[in-house]
């Protein structure tokens, strides 16, 4: 295993905890699909209780250790802990976080179901939790109350893709002695490191980018060792017992090896294809951060590292060819050959779908950039 701090992030991501199997030399980590352990004595039974050691898989297993070392190293953080889901790192998280009487404020306009979440079970519990419009810190900042436990935001928001100020947001949080967690899937570590900006968790769906084959699940809270540590024990494996299987932690790390250039390529290619619909008549509005048109540009730059991510959102106008907004996004969409309609995003394939405002949002894969220009621009032009 190399733990050279002087290595490139590329060769980080590949050995930063990795060893050659000890037995037999394999240098592919064995897969271990196991539920139980073996222990050598009672006395040793009673040392990995104690020690969050292989006891049993729900608590901890080495495809899982190795997962999670990946992960706090890409997050400049101290430790990370890994789910079966995006959904089950974000309620892992935060009921090991809130109890009965605490406050909790989250950004609009964030992933549906960890609104539903907030807004079902949260309050079944007596947490209330304040929406804000959270690309203005100081509606965050209006919000505050004394008993504000969590600040939770997202960056870039889903589907609208605008920008949080994660630094500013942080100070105004810390100021209250609130805590603050940062849910940037849509950005990955390649992108935004909001540690680095000031936030004390990060919240991923491993699901997207950072596997980014689309062909299993996953979820990661990565932070301090004393907050993660409440993660791990009992919120996870006992809470929501949400466990993330030994194969999928193996298939999330064969992904990662290709997570730095692979999201360079989905940015590369996403700008191009913004910039090409920017260009069009009949596109009313483009949502990408990195185009300079964005009113968040500059936060781009700063926050993003000049990288937009990989997704556009788009609205057409009104009235093409005398269709309404919402018959022509349908056609459209409809008419699209090489661009799949699906939800989820950061796979290999351009995925497509609309919102109740018809608003289309693009999840751009990694198909030649002029391909995907090409099948959008066969689906408008035959909108009539």
């Amino acid at each position: 295993m190399s733990n050279n701090l002087n290595h490139d992030l590329e060769t980080k991501i590949i050995h930063c905890g990795h060893n050659a199997d000890s037995s037999t030399g394999a240098l592919a980590s064995p897969i271990y699909q196991t539920a139980t352990f073996a222990a050598k004595s009672v006395e040793h039974f009673e040392e990995l209780c104690r020690d969050f050691g292989y006891v049993y898989t729900r608590e901890c297993n080495p495809n899982l250790t190795e997962l999670e070392l990946k992960l706090a190293m890409l997050e400049n953080a101290e430790s990370a802990i890994v789910s079966t889901s995006g959904m089950g790192a974000i309620t892992s998280t935060i009921l090991a976080l809130v109890k009965s009487g605490d406050h909790i404020v989250s950004s609009d306009g964030i992933f549906s179901h960890t609104k539903l979440f907030m807004n079902e079970l949260l309050g079944k519990f007596g947490v209330e939790v304040t929406f804000v419009d959270a690309t203005n810190y100081i509606n965050v900042k209006n919000a505050l109350k004394n008993n504000t436990k969590l600040v939770y935001i997202e960056s870039p928001l889903n589907p609208t893709l605008d920008l949080v100020d994660i630094k500013s947001i942080s100070e105004v949080a810390h100021e209250n002695k609130s805590l603050v967690i940062v849910d940037s899937t849509f950005g990955t570590p390649i992108i935004q490191k909001p540690i680095d900006l000031g936030a004390d968790i990060v919240v991923h769906s491993l699901t997207k980018f950072i596997n980014g084959h689309g062909d299993t699940l996953g979820g990661a809270a990565i932070g301090s060792k004393e907050i993660i540590d409440l993660i791990k024990w009992p919120s996870l494996p006992c809470f929501t017992g949400a466990s993330l299987p030994p194969m999928s932690a193996w298939m999330i790390m064969r992904g990662m090896k290709t997570l730095d250039m692979r999201m360079k390529k989905h940015c590369e290619n996403a700008l191009t294809v913004a910039e090409y619909l920017s260009n069009r008549d009949d596109i009313e509005i483009v949502k990408y951060p990195a185009l300079k048109s964005h009113p968040q540009y500059d936060l781009c730059q700063r926050q993003m590292n000049g990288f937009g991510g990989g997704m556009v959102s788009f609205k057409l106008k009104n009235e093409i060819n005398g269709l309404t907004r919402d018959e022509a996004s349908r056609k459209m969409i409809n008419g699209l050959k090489l661009c799949t309609i699906a939800t989820s995003l950061g796979e290999e394939h351009t995925l497509v779908q609309m919102n109740g405002e018809n608003l289309i949002r693009l999840a751009i894969g990694l198909e030649s950039a002029k391909d995907i220009i090409n099948d959008l621009e066969q689906a408008l032009e035959n909108l009539v």
